[in-house]
């Protein structure tokens, strides 16, 4: 049975969307002018309020960061769940996820963002720390479905998780007919890697 989630009151609702707006503002500065290059003066200014309520929602952009972070691990929740729950020997569960997480990767807005927290992660390991949880469980869900006969399983799915990614990455940009090659390619190339045989 599904947990209900709690009701917010209308001021909790109220903090909830300024939050979210705070959030999708900065997360578009991020893509158009960089992690490093944005300051929290723009950030408001993208959100449209004060720079002192800014601060009232986040202390800084690493508290944003994690709020992102946050948010990829709900949006990542369905496909996590399903992968998670399918048999071991249900290749299908494995390229169904395979095919829906190479379309988010290969979101242009998805891969710009996801380029400038890793480049940042370089000069602020505490951000790395904060994106580690969602990759993980990524990572183990994967590994649930990598096949005994690989003597490193752990590192074996997080070579499929950074192919995938990969993938995506490399489909930006392209034509409809590149993008469905690359998929193609990608899926056979999985589907080869966890059979059972």
């Amino acid at each position: 049975m599904m947990e209900k989630k709690p009701e917010l009151s209308l001021r909790e609702e109220k903090t909830a969307r300024r939050r979210r707006l705070i959030i999708e503002a900065a997360a578009t500065l991020f893509i158009l002018k960089g992690f490093h290059q944005t300051g929290m003066r723009d950030i408001a200014g993208q959100a449209e309020i004060s720079l002192g309520n800014l601060y009232n929602h986040f202390k800084g952009k690493h508290e944003i960061i994690a709020a992102i972070s946050e948010i990829e691990a709900v949006d990542m929740e369905p496909l996590l769940s399903r992968l998670e729950s399918a048999q071991v020997s249900d290749s299908a569960a494995l390229i169904e996820f395979a095919e829906a997480y190479f379309a988010v990767c290969c979101s242009p807005a998805n891969a710009a963002l996801s380029a400038e927290i890793v480049a940042e992660t370089f000069r602020n390991p505490d951000i790395g720390k904060v994106f580690s949880g969602t990759r993980k469980r990524l990572i183990d869900a994967l590994e649930e479905h990598v096949p005994d006969h690989y003597s490193k399983r752990t590192a074996t799915a997080g070579l499929v998780l950074d192919l995938i990614e990969r993938a995506g990455q490399s489909a930006v940009g392209t034509s409809e007919a590149s993008q469905s090659d690359i998929k193609t390619a990608l899926l056979e190339v999985i589907g080869r890697l966890v059979e059972r045989s």
